[in-house]
């Protein structure tokens, strides 16, 4: 067992104890290691300031290198990880393309968010060379979303990503040699690790039968760390003892099957995104939305799910498509219907203290998916309501109806009358305006800062008869005329 992690910034070799493991990524970069350029701003994970790159070792390889918010970040995550901050792209006199690009477009006005919109161009410009294409207005723009210009000089910066030249950029894995990181981290003997400080216990296990053995009452999962990583910055939440999944290897994986999806617990949501495209293309699209790179690379379906949220933007998806949640613990493996998961009241699981969840299993079937959010932005905001409905249509009616809104209710509501009542009727505006106004008996919204329980009530009655509008509009685009 080891009592400290090994990581790797710009190159160089460190070994953190209890002494810096527990500091968050930017803390240690600025403070212990010098380097500034990573600003310390919102520490919410939310204006992209703090964005550094993180490549991961697994299976004796590299991982392509994304971008993240180091302001949230733990340190103990990063056991085996490359770091590049925006110190390590370039030098004074030997700027990287992306730093010169800046440059040469006047990219920066203040330059406190400078370095930030760096190195998460610096990650488009490393998977555009990946996928051999070149940037584009939009693709410049949904790289750079988690990240904020307070002088508003967002334009010049879109013109430096339009003018990347992409022959001439070095890919980030040439920078320092990945095949160099990669020979010396061969040298440590794969065990599994834990750090005691004076108030705080972090257990980072090789393997799911050690993370179970540890797994009790006491005992707080942690993720991407892109929610507690806010909560305990904001002093919300005191992490004692901690135990993370991070180095057991195959809880990142997707398993696809004839039937099924099965999603690891360390599947992050960009790598969701990609691998569901094909077969959940709403869902993907949701997911687009969802949060900004920084977080997607992060941010697990796992981490989403357990964190129970009524308003998380997953869980609609995953009651309408048939979900289970795997759950493992010592004494055997057992598989939950995801609404049977929710037990009723806030965030109250039925997920025991000696339990982990897995995986997510979604089946593969030929429903179709509408799913909506209402938030006060469009994108990377938390959402105020939000709708999914699973379906599938026969000679103009619900073969089958599955619903669920969240932001209404302590949990993710799934209306059990208005699926039931839907079935065998002729599909039209009717149908759809009687469904919006007996939404509000299946529902229990509550005011906050976000919106009244009124707001949320006309919310739901709206998505509602847009679900409807939709479904219309393609079964007879050419008869449709939008009920709103």
């Amino acid at each position: 067992m080891r009592d400290h992690i090994i990581c790797y910034i710009n190159g160089k070799r460190y070994q953190l104890n209890q002494d810096h493991a527990f500091m968050t990524m930017a803390e240690y970069l600025r403070y212990i290691r010098g380097l500034t350029g990573t600003k310390i701003v919102c520490a919410e994970g939310d204006c992209g300031a703090c964005s550094v790159l993180v490549s991961r070792i697994h299976n004796d390889q590299l991982s392509p290198y994304q971008s993240i918010n180091a302001c949230i970040a733990k340190m103990y995550l990063y056991e085996g990880c490359h770091i590049l901050t925006v110190e390590g792209l370039g030098k004074a006199m030997d700027l990287h393309p992306v730093q010169e690009v800046f440059v040469d477009e006047q990219g920066a006005q203040c330059g406190y968010c400078t370095p930030g919109f760096i190195c998460a161009m610096a990650g488009l410009a490393e998977d555009l060379k990946i996928k051999n294409q070149k940037p584009c207005a939009q693709k410049v723009k949904n790289y750079l979303t988690g990240n904020l210009c307070r002088c508003t000089g967002y334009e010049p910066i879109i013109q430096a990503g339009l003018k990347l030249d992409l022959e001439n950029t070095p890919s980030l894995k040439d920078l320092y040699r990945d095949e160099d990181i990669l020979a010396d981290y061969k040298k440590e003997k794969p065990i599994s690790i834990k750090i005691t400080g004076p108030d705080q216990e972090i257990f980072l296990p090789k393997t799911i039968d050690e993370a179970l053995a540890y797994k009790t009452h006491e005992v707080k999962m942690i993720s991407g760390a892109t929610d507690l990583g806010v909560v305990t910055n904001k002093g919300k939440l005191k992490l004692n003892k901690t135990l993370s999944l991070n180095n057991i290897e195959n809880l990142y994986q997707v398993e696809k099957s004839d039937h099924f999806y099965t999603i690891g617990a360390k599947v992050n949501l960009t790598e969701l995104e990609k691998k569901l495209s094909s077969d959940f293309p709403e869902f993907a699209r949701l997911l687009h939305i969802f949060a900004s790179p920084q977080i997607k690379n992060a941010a697990t379906l796992v981490g989403n799910l357990v964190n129970a949220s009524p308003i998380a933007d997953t869980i609609p998806f995953l009651m309408v498509s048939g979900a289970k949640v795997r759950l493992q613990s010592q004494k055997g493996l057992r598989e939950v219907e995801i609404k049977s998961f929710f037990k009723g009241g806030y965030k109250e699981l039925d997920l025991r203290d000696d339990e982990i969840v897995t995986a997510v299993i979604i089946p593969r079937t030929q429903d179709e998916y509408k799913l909506y959010k209402v938030s006060v932005r469009k994108d990377l905001d938390i959402s105020v309501v939000t709708f999914a409905a699973g379906y599938k249509l026969q000679n103009n009616q619900f073969e089958s109806l599955r619903l669920a809104l969240g932001g209404v209710g302590p949990i993710v509501i799934t209306p059990k009358k208005l699926e039931q009542n839907a079935l065998g009727k002729n599909l039209g505006p009717k149908l759809f305006q009687y469904l919006a106004q007996e939404v509000e008996h299946e529902i229990t919204p509550m005011t906050d800062h976000r919106g009244s329980d009124q707001f949320r009530y006309q919310l739901a009655r709206n998505l509602m008869i847009k679900f409807g509008d939709e479904i219309l509009k393609e079964l007879n685009p050419s008869q449709f005329e939008a009920s709103i």
